[in-house]
C-alpha cells in the first residue's frame, strides 16, 4: 500500500461520510450500537483534520466505521501514518490537551460521563471562547453555589447541547439548577464514590458550525462543600477566563490567590493575589488568552476560629 500523508486521513473520511449520505449523529449512533462509541464532536474533529484516532478504543471504532461507511478494510486506517507523541495535538487556534491530562483522577470523570453515555471528547465542545465563573461561599465556609456564563462557538453543524462537570466534596443530595439563559437542563448524572457531577444542558437553538452563542446557568451545591479552592478546566486556548468567589462578609479568608495548573498531575502554580472588592466581599482572578489547563482561586482561613480576617489593603 502506498504511504500517504496523515493529513489525507481527514479528507478521505469526509469524502466517505459524504458518499454514505449518513449524518454524524447517525454514524455516532451506529458506532454506539456496536459498542465502539465515538461522539459527534470527535467525528467532526477527525474529518476536519483537527484530531485523529490514536487510542486503542478509537482505532477499534475506526475499523467499525469503515464497515458502516461501506469502505474496504484499512481504507481509512491505512492513512493514519505513524502515531504522534502521546498527550498533545494541534487544533485551530493552538495546542490543546486531552481531558486525561487536564483532570486529576481522569478515570472518575470518564466514569461519571459514561453514566450519561457521553464520551470525554464532548467535554471540549462546543468551543468555550470565554468563561466567567462566580462562586458563593457561606458563613460556615462552605461553597454554596456557582454561576457560569460562557461564550461558545459550535465546532460542527447540529450542535444542540453541552456538558458541565463539577467535583463536589460530597453528594449528600443532588445539586439543583437555579436558572438558565440560552439553554435548559436536560440530564444529570453523578459518580457518587468520587462526588463527580455531570450536567447536560440543551441549547435553546441548534447551532451550525462556527455559530456563536451565549449561555448562562446557576447551580446550588449540596450542603457541606468545604473545599478551599475553586477551578475550571480548559482543553483548548481561549480568549479569557474569569473566576471569582464571593464570601460571606462575616467570614473572609486570610489569603486568596489565583493559580494555574498546566496538568492535572502537577501542583498548582500561584499566579497572583486575587483582586479584592471590599463592597461585595469578592475576590477575582482573570486571565487573558489562557492556555489549556486548570485556572482557579485557592484560599486559607484565619488560624484562630471566630476572628474575622482583615481585608487586603
Amino acid at each position: 500500500m502506498t504511504s500517504l500523508a496523515p493529513a489525507e486521513f481527514g479528507a478521505a473520511l469526509r469524502a466517505a461520510i459524504e458518499r454514505s449520505g449518513l449524518s454524524l449523529n447517525e454514524i455516532s449512533r451506529r458506532l454506539r450500537d456496536q459498542e465502539t462509541p465515538v461522539s459527534v464532536s470527535a467525528l467532526s474533529y477527525w474529518q476536519n483534520g483537527e484530531n485523529r484516532p490514536e487510542r486503542a478504543s478509537s482505532l477499534a471504532a475506526l475499523t467499525a466505521l469503515e464497515t458502516i461507511l461501506g469502505q474496504r478494510p484499512e481504507t481509512l486506517t491505512g492513512l493514519l501514518g505513524p502515531r504522534r507523541p502521546r498527550g498533545r495535538w494541534t487544533l485551530r487556534g493552538g495546542a490543546a490537551l486531552p481531558y486525561d491530562q487536564v483532570w486529576r483522577r481522569p478515570e472518575e470523570v470518564a466514569r461519571a460521563l459514561a453514566k450519561m453515555e457521553v464520551t470525554p471528547d464532548e467535554l471540549d465542545t462546543p468551543h468555550r471562547l470565554s468563561q466567567f465563573l462566580s462562586y458563593r461561599v457561606d458563613g460556615d465556609g462552605h461553597q454554596e453555589s456557582i454561576r457560569v456564563r460562557r461564550l461558545i462557538r459550535a465546532d460542527h453543524d447540529g450542535t444542540s447541547r453541552f456538558v458541565f462537570v463539577n467535583r463536589c466534596s460530597s453528594i449528600t443530595r443532588p445539586p439543583v439548577v437555579l436558572f438558565t439563559e440560552g439553554c435548559r437542563p436536560a440530564r444529570f448524572r453523578a459518580d457518587v464514590p468520587s462526588s463527580t457531577c455531570v450536567f447536560e444542558f440543551a441549547l435553546d437553538r441548534t447551532l451550525a458550525a462556527g455559530e456563536l452563542a451565549v449561555v448562562e446557568f446557576g447551580v446550588r451545591f449540596p450542603p457541606g462543600q468545604a473545599k478551599k479552592h475553586v477551578q475550571i478546566a480548559l482543553y483548548r486556548p481561549a480568549r479569557d477566563v474569569a473566576v471569582q468567589v464571593t464570601f460571606d462578609p462575616g467570614r473572609l479568608p486570610e489569603r486568596c490567590a489565583g493559580f494555574f495548573r498546566p496538568r492535572g498531575s502537577q501542583p498548582p502554580e500561584e499566579r497572583c493575589e486575587a483582586t479584592f472588592d471590599h463592597d461585595t466581599s469578592t475576590f477575582q482572578f482573570i486571565t487573558l488568552d489562557p492556555q489549556p489547563g486548570q485556572y482557579g482561586i485557592q484560599w486559607s482561613w484565619p488560624i484562630r476560629r471566630g476572628v474575622r480576617a482583615r481585608p487586603p489593603a
